[in-house]
């Protein structure tokens, strides 16, 4: 007889007394190859931001410059056939158009939202895609229970943006966030920033789910070429929007270095890892049970490079945000243990 589930449940430990009971050796490297990723591709982001790349670079003109070490690492590792291009065109295409907009918009994540506020608010827009359709089907059967985990990461969220260490900080989204006006009235500023977070997680999710599906002994390749179909549509953005080459003559150019090194180390021990995981069999739902860390990875990043602390109240919400990843990613563990 089937259990309707209940939030309180999926907090409950396995007979081990782990949340990652019965895994096999093989199954723990791979864990811990995706935390490895994880936390290095948040940790490259933020150095972005750290060292002021993104206040003297453009969001494309970095994304350029990072995609083209990046690209050049990838073909290093996995030197992708002409055979290979020709057969996977289809896949490519749409592959690195998601990249290239995934790139770009994390790019201005990175200017527009405050660090100290970026993971607990990609959590939540996550969540959306990773159980969005539990939700709706849960809704139609008049079962609330499946609402209960992001809600909670929510209002985790709102709680740690009101935290009075937070607002010393500057906030939940910074000053450059562009002044627009649609019909005579101007769009608030918060508004801007979860939209480009929330397309981030969706283009993310996207490039995720291609991993996914792709042949096993293709991931890398494909991904390597989709790497390239990104450089056309970054080099495009660069040049019409932030000035081409002039950004090399302005005294920007100690900055592309920095966007250069961390794009082929970054892709060197982040991206080429979780490639390597998906081709060991990697499944998104044992990925998604990883949330609680890189969540809890990404606040004391942010906060430690915003030279900022919690309040009680800013702890409190620490708390309730990793609560709530850990209750959504257990959820999200159970109800695709058997279908990817």
């Amino acid at each position: 007889m089937n259990r309707q589930y209940r939030p309180w449940r999926a907090m409950r430990a396995r007979p081990d007394g782990s949340p990652f009971g019965g895994l096999s050796k093989q199954d723990k490297k791979v864990l811990a190859m995706v935390v490895f990723s994880d936390v290095t591709n948040v940790a490259k982001g933020y150095f972005l931001v750290a060292v002021g790349v993104t206040e003297h670079v453009g969001a494309a003109t970095t994304a350029l410059v990072s995609a083209l070490f990046a690209g050049t690492v990838y073909w290093t590792v996995y030197r992708p056939s002409w055979q290979t291009a020709r057969s996977m065109w289809k896949t490519v295409l749409p592959m690195g158009i998601s990249l290239a907009a995934n790139h770009i918009a994390y790019q201005y994540v990175l200017r527009w939202v405050s660090l100290q506020i970026l993971a607990p608010l990609m959590f939540v827009c996550t969540a959306v895609f990773m159980m969005g359709p539990d939700v709706v089907r849960d809704i139609r059967k008049q079962k609330y229970s499946t609402v209960f985990w992001p809600l909670l990461a929510l209002l985790g969220t709102l709680a740690l943006v009101n935290d009075s260490a937070v607002k010393k900080g500057g906030g939940g989204f910074s000053d450059t966030v562009p002044d627009i006006h649609v019909l005579g009235q101007g769009i608030p500023a918060w508004c801007l920033g979860v939209g480009v977070v929330v397309f981030t997680a969706a283009t993310y999710a996207l490039h995720n789910w291609f991993l996914a599906t792709i042949g096993r002994s293709l991931k890398g390749k494909v991904n390597t070429l989709a790497f390239f179909v990104t450089l056309p549509i970054f080099a495009t953005v660069a040049w019409t929007e932030e000035g081409g080459s002039a950004v090399i003559t302005s005294g920007s150019w100690p900055y592309l270095l920095i966007c250069a090194g961390t794009g082929a180390v970054g892709t060197l021990l982040s991206g080429v890892v979780i490639v390597k995981a998906y081709e060991q069999n990697l499944r998104v739902s044992a990925k998604a049970m990883l949330s609680p860390l890189n969540t809890l990875a990404g606040i004391l990043l942010g906060m430690l490079i915003a030279q900022t602390a919690p309040g009680p109240l800013g702890a409190v919400a620490i708390c309730v945000v990793l609560v709530a990843s850990y209750g959504a990613a257990k959820y999200q563990s159970r109800n695709k243990s058997g279908s990817d």
